[in-house]
């Protein structure tokens, strides 16, 4: 079986069981989102050699208590503050902007990986009310981005993006995901006319964007490494680490984009 039929089937089981929980309720989603988190903290560990227990504590926490009791939207804007400084940070790292090394080590070990995930399971409750439907939204436009971006950047793509960093990106395969996300919020507003066109438009554009910058700083991460994959979990795409590298950096943003409009 070809490598790209078995990444298509890993992806579509793997976005079925995160929108599948997202759908039954949302402890079990929560729950789902915690444990594939958790092995992403450990792949992150692997690679970063920056192994620390409390890392797995701060995000037991943070899941468990918003998923039991809900967190403070202020505690909650302090937490996205300093996610999206950090992802603005880790975004200057991949450009070379000099950058102390303990505040990237602190950034990579904390704010980026942990928070991000803990964004994924707030999008739904970004109106303050719980709605699967805004997860579904999110996770569909970036796997279409992604699925796209690596069909065209696969087959078309001659125009290298970040060649130092990930040789097989194209700038072919980052304008094909953008163009087929916004097809889809097209389809999507078509369906569901009553949501709201501007976050449609918004997230249908900056979603490729991010989720294409937060493959990146995962590929500079492994770069630095030395290896090609997170690790083996998941046939045709790695680990669980280079499945969730583009949603750690797309959910903050999107809990802004839908939290403000």
């Amino acid at each position: 079986m070809s490598n790209i039929i078995v990444r298509s089937i890993t992806g579509v089981i793997y976005v079925c069981v995160i929108i599948g929980s997202a759908y039954l309720n949302f402890i079990f989603f929560s729950f789902v989102i915690f444990l594939m988190s958790a092995l992403t903290l450990y792949e992150f560990q692997r690679l970063t050699s920056y192994k620390n227990i409390y890392q797995y504590i701060l995000l037991s926490f943070l899941f468990i208590y918003f998923t039991l009791i809900k967190i403070e939207n202020e505690i909650i804007n302090l937490i996205l503050l300093v996610s999206l400084l950090s992802n603005f940070i880790m975004s200057s790292w991949l450009f070379k902007f000099k950058i102390k090394e303990k505040t990237i080590i602190y950034l990579l070990s904390n704010a980026y990986p942990i928070f991000g995930c803990f964004f994924i399971i707030a999008i739904p409750y970004s109106n303050g009310y719980y709605e699967p439907i805004l997860i579904f939204l999110v996770y569909t436009i970036n796997w279409i981005n992604n699925s796209f971006a690596f069909i065209i950047g696969k087959n078309f793509g001659n125009t290298k993006l970040l060649k130092n960093i990930s040789p097989n990106k194209s700038w072919e395969g980052f304008f094909g995901g953008i163009f087929f996300s916004i097809v889809f919020s097209f389809i999507f507003y078509q369906l569901k006319p009553e949501f709201n066109f501007m976050k449609l438009i918004f997230l249908s554009f900056s979603i490729p964007v991010l989720a294409t910058l937060g493959d990146l700083v995962q590929s500079k991460i492994k770069r630095q490494a030395g290896v090609k994959d997170s690790g083996i979990l998941l046939p045709g795409h790695g680990g669980f680490f280079d499945r969730m590298d583009s949603i750690i950096f797309v959910a903050p943003w999107s809990y802004l984009i839908i939290n403000q409009f």
